[in-house]
């Protein structure tokens, strides 16, 4: 009895399940009739058109319109007249995609539609436009009149609008772009976040002064407008962000900082006169980017219509850095090479990219968006390694931070001698017997240089090399007190816009004087500070004439020579600089600095 109880039970279950499911499957067929049978469209379809009929353009004969008709937007208005395909019922959405031009649509030339996406003060942009078709019978023709009041950028802004046409909602519509971009879109995303990574990654840089920051900071910005601009430059920007104004303004306005951007960082490549030349042609290029973004808000001409002027002041800037990133690569080394060439590809494609806004041999900066999504990788991995080199630098300098500090009192003490004291002050006394105006400008001299002498104690951070000429001028003066015109000195400054740490130079100078000059029998003799920039690096040199020493000897004593065995390593820590020294007995002594370029940035 239980067993046909349950059986009974399980038939019922099975017919009840199956009931619900012959219901739902009713339903959906009743939705799927109704929407058939009405005008609207389908759920969420969004049905590409395509308009067959015939053309005319800036008033000319009326021809056949193919798929592969050429209809330059630079040749003046065109005329369509003809159909939908496939034919369309009465009230549905019909949407257009203008790209920075006027439309008007029209049945049987009555009733016109007219769109243009001129706003004040004269901006234009592109978005959907939404006609509802209206009723039609089989002889009705739809007419279409394009305008395009641009010569420079959207050359197939016609074709394109051809090629754009559905019948869809404005929900659909975003959900169909939504989906057909959606790889794209998360480049945008990944791009746009690795950019704010990178920027703080060269803030921190900056503030601790480790090398390659300036470089990596600007690229940072480049990668972050670049996102900006490419998000904004898609066909679903309206649908999502209607603020056609706006759009049209940010995009303009963040191509043009991103090759300025590009400028600056290729800049910090070159080196010695190709920088000047590059200096010069980037603050042009400046200059033209505030004017272009000036001129529109006095509503002399739409932002977009200065495209063409500004494209033809960045393409004579890009132009020229290519060149000279060409001449930089020869004397470069092969680190700075790699980057050389990113320069020169990302420029070369740039200037390709500016042509085709008037050429249009293909659409939507495919180009240099493509080249600058492979190079962003490799600047990505790039920004990883300088963090992981950095950041065993860093741990290097902890190790020997307790050992620098000692090293810095070391060296202070170490300027501060009581003979240089006693001497100094001796040639002062006497000086005060015979020219009292110079024994107070030499006072004063001795006081900047006890000054500067002690304040290395509190510097961790390196300091201009204009700073350090200046106390290796004031040494130099008090000890010309002492000798007078035994001690020539001759200075060879070929630039100064560079870092090291302080107290770097004087004590060669220092040593040039005490173990060189004053322990010839004569007691005479020159120094020299020669500073130059080389390729890859600034040049420090002092030499003299003085006694010089066996190099085997002076690198066994050097442990007692506490200043420039604290400078040597100072140079190293702080800025991966280096010291070397050179001498020859009987003919003088050479010590030359040599700081890498990109540990200065």
């Amino acid at each position: 009895m239980n067993i046909i109880y349950g059986v009974n039970m399980m038939k019922k279950r099975i017919l009840n399940t199956g009931l619900f499911i012959a219901l739902f499957l009713f339903a959906g067929l009743v939705i799927f009739l109704a929407c058939k049978q009405t005008n609207q469209p389908f759920l969420a379809m969004s049905l590409q058109l395509k308009f067959v009929g015939e053309y005319s353009q800036n008033g000319g004969n009326w021809q056949t319109l193919e798929e592969d008709t050429d209809l330059s937007a630079f040749d003046g208005d065109l005329a369509l007249r003809g159909r939908f395909d496939p034919e369309l019922p009465e009230g549905v959405s019909v949407y257009f995609y203008l790209d920075h031009i006027g439309m008007s649509v029209s049945v049987n030339g009555e009733n016109p539609y007219e769109v243009s996406n001129e706003i004040y003060p004269d901006v234009c942009g592109t978005g959907w436009q939404e006609w509802i078709l209206p009723a039609m019978s089989e002889n009705d023709v739809i007419e279409i009149q394009l305008h395009n009041p641009h010569s420079y950028g959207n050359k197939e802004a016609y074709r394109e609008l051809l090629d754009s046409i559905y019948m869809s909602g404005a929900t659909q519509l975003k959900q169909h772009y939504e989906k057909e971009e959606m790889p794209y879109r998360y480049f945008c995303i990944f791009l746009f976040v690795v950019s704010i990574a990178l920027i703080g990654t060269a803030i921190g840089y900056l503030l601790l002064h480790l090398p390659n920051s300036a470089l990596l900071l600007k690229m940072g910005f480049m990668s972050l407008l670049m996102a900006v601009y490419m998000n904004l430059d898609t066909k679903d920007i309206f649908l999502r962000n209607d603020q056609m104004v706006f759009n049209t303004y940010m995009r303009q306005v963040a191509m043009m900082l991103a090759a300025l951007l590009l400028t600056a960082g290729t800049m910090e490549l070159l080196h010695e006169k190709r920088r000047k030349i590059a200096q010069i042609a980037g603050y042009v290029l400046m200059l033209a980017n505030f004017m272009f973004m000036a001129i529109p808000l006095a509503g002399v001409m739409g932002i977009y219509d200065t495209g063409i002027y500004w494209a033809a002041i960045q393409g004579f800037v890009s132009l020229i850095l290519t060149i000279l990133c060409i001449m930089e690569i020869k004397n470069s080394t092969k680190q700075q090479r790699i980057m050389l060439l990113c320069g020169v590809v990302l420029l070369t494609v740039l200037i390709a990219e500016l042509m085709n806004g008037r050429m249009s041999l293909w659409k939507n900066g495919a180009c240099i968006k493509a080249v600058f999504g492979v190079l962003f990788v490799f600047l990505l991995m790039w920004g990883i390694r300088q963090v992981a080199v950095n950041y065993q630098a860093s741990i290097r300098a902890k190790k020997l931070e307790k050992e620098l500090k000692e090293n810095r009192m070391s060296l202070a003490m170490s300027q501060i001698q009581p003979h240089f004291i006693y001497n100094s002050l001796n040639s002062i006394y006497h000086l005060c017997e015979k020219d009292v105006e110079m024994a107070q400008q030499a006072i004063g001299d001795f006081s900047d240089y006890l000054q500067q002498s002690l304040r290395v104690v509190d510097r961790t951070t390196l300091i201009s090399f204009e700073e350090e000429l200046k106390h290796v001028k004031t040494y130099l003066k008090l000890e010309q007190l002492r000798f007078g015109e035994d001690l020539h000195v001759v200075y060879h400054i070929g630039c100064t816009d560079f870092m090291l740490p302080a107290l770097s130079v004087q004590p060669l100078v220092e040593n040039a004087v005490k173990h060189g000059i004053c322990q010839k029998e004569e007691g005479s003799g020159t120094v020299i500070l020669t500073v130059k920039e080389c390729p890859d690096c600034y040049e420090v040199i002092v030499s003299d004439d003085g006694v010089g020493f066996v190099p085997g000897i002076e690198a066994n004593g050097e442990g007692s020579h506490v200043g420039i065995r604290n400078v040597r390593q100072r140079l190293d820590i702080m800025c991966h600089a280096t010291l070397e020294v050179q001498s020859e007995p009987g003919k003088g002594t050479t010590s030359r600095i040599r700081i890498p370029k990109e540990a200065d940035a």
